[in-house]
């Protein structure tokens, strides 16, 4: 596929913006025995405290936000497809099928959904395992044609034979309630809320060490995070499981974006700049798999940072003029390129310290000590209450999730480098790599246990 130019003029914008900065902060004074090298890091200790101070408060405002009560229970039935992509997953899709079948949403006796399974090309024994399934539960297959490349062109497919007003999407791994599908559809009475996100747990969080980590990152940033902007009017987002969509909202964006390598990212990006709305329904919990070896973790986050690089290359002229609201913009705007900032400011002050020891006389003309001071308390004890309250106050077990998520943190040091080279390369050549996230490496709980 081309690349974009607009994705071709945002990369080399932010590319002149990012050197110019640098360039700037860095210029010789001389003086009348010896020459100086000032390097001025003012301005790159600022933009990392701003990002560091709006995250910390949207995460406590997540955190302390007084629970919404979920809508009453109606007894509108709507009729729903559930869009269910499949590639390789002989190892989760059978009991997701048998969950998935078990709902309870009915009128009259009648059940009101359809199941629709998009066996994307595989070549395990994910196609025998569904045709064995088709003869026990009421279930419809389609399968891509050859050539088609990742999970939104197979959700296009599947939203090409759905029959529903609603269209939930739920991944090959996931395990809800029976009640799912009711207390989801109570979040979409309002005319203007075009879909609903629930909210994600991972089954397999206690695995090992990596699927603990991730336990964390689901329960203390993501929930949060979620909450806040649910309550401030941010970028409530979709995660790709786990989400309930009107059928015209949809038709409206021009359904998924086959491009996207982060689809459900680039479908949140759509959606609020049609002015439709995303409801965030915690009540509501959809389980599943962590992933649990390192080099598929790696994988996984390259493609989510590189996906939400492609959202802002293809959509940031719109969301700079468009007509949401500042906060939305200014969500997004962090919500999309937060991870690139912080890990490429860390990485140009690597570069300062390089300089440094490369035999320059360096002056650092930092920030006012004062502000430095209290800004990095207050980063620092806000992220501290906001885990001791998740923690409901066991210091130990807030202190051991402080020291792993600073450690997890790190893996942004290698994922965002190589995101930004995926993401260049395919600016310049239009190369893409589309790589699933594996499953079935755990063995889930029974639903009872959900």
């Amino acid at each position: 596929m081309r690349p974009r130019l607009t994705s071709q003029l945002v990369l080399a914008a932010l590319a002149v913006v990012w050197v110019a900065g640098v360039s700037h902060s860095l210029h010789h004074h001389a003086l009348p025995w010896f020459p100086v090298l000032f390097v001025d890091v003012a301005w790159l200790q600022a933009l990392l405290l701003a990002l560091g101070a709006f995250g910390t408060v949207v995460v406590l405002v997540g955190v302390f936000a007084p629970a919404v009560h979920p809508p009453p229970l109606t007894p509108w039935r709507p009729f729903v497809s559930i869009l269910v992509s499949a590639k390789n997953e002989e190892a989760v899709i059978a009991r997701t099928v048998r969950n998935l079948a078990a709902l309870e949403y009915d009128e009259d006796g009648h059940r009101r959904f359809e199941l629709i399974v998009i066996d994307d090309q595989s070549t395990d024994r994910t196609p025998q395992i569904l045709a064995d399934l088709a003869r026990e539960e009421s279930l419809h297959i389609v399968r891509t044609p050859a050539g088609s490349m990742g999970k939104a062109a197979a959700l296009n497919l599947g939203k090409a034979h759905a029959r529903g007003e609603l269209v939930a999407v739920l991944d090959a791994d996931a395990r809800v309630r029976a009640d799912f599908l009711t207390r989801m559809t109570a979040h979409l009475s309002g005319p203007s809320i075009g879909g609903v996100q629930c909210q994600r747990r991972l089954y397999n969080g206690g695995q090992n060490v990596w699927t603990r980590l991730q336990d964390d990152e689901y329960r203390l940033v993501h929930h949060p995070m979620q909450r806040a902007r649910q309550a401030l009017g941010g970028m409530v987002s979709f995660s790709g499981n786990g989400l309930l969509l009107r059928r015209d909202a949809l038709d409206d964006v021009g359904g998924w974006n086959e491009e996207a390598l982060t689809e459900d990212i680039d479908l949140t990006v759509r959606f609020h700049l049609a002015g439709w709305g995303i409801q965030y329904c915690e009540e509501v919990v959809v389980w599943e798999e962590a992933v649990p070896t390192v080099a598929d973790l790696i994988r996984q986050r390259i493609r989510w940072f590189e996906g939400a690089l492609r959202c802002l290359g293809d959509h940031l002229p719109a969301m700079l003029f468009s007509r949401m609201a500042l906060f939305l913009r200014i969500d997004m705007l962090v919500f999309l390129s937060g991870a690139l900032v912080f890990t490429v400011g860390l990485l140009t002050s690597y570069f300062y310290a390089v300089v440094n020891v490369a035999g320059a006389d360096v002056l650092v003309v930092q920030l006012p000590r004062s502000l430095a001071v209290w800004s990095s308390g207050f980063l620092t004890a806000g992220l501290l209450v906001a885990v001791l309250t998740q923690t409901r106050g066991r210091v130990g077990e807030a202190g051991a999730i402080v020291v792993r998520s600073v450690i997890f943190s790190l893996h942004r040091l290698i994922v965002v480098p190589l995101a930004i080279y995926r993401y260049i390369r395919s600016a310049v050549t239009g190369r893409t790599t589309w790589e699933k996230t594996a499953h079935g490496a755990a063995i889930p709980p029974g639903d009872r246990d959900l």
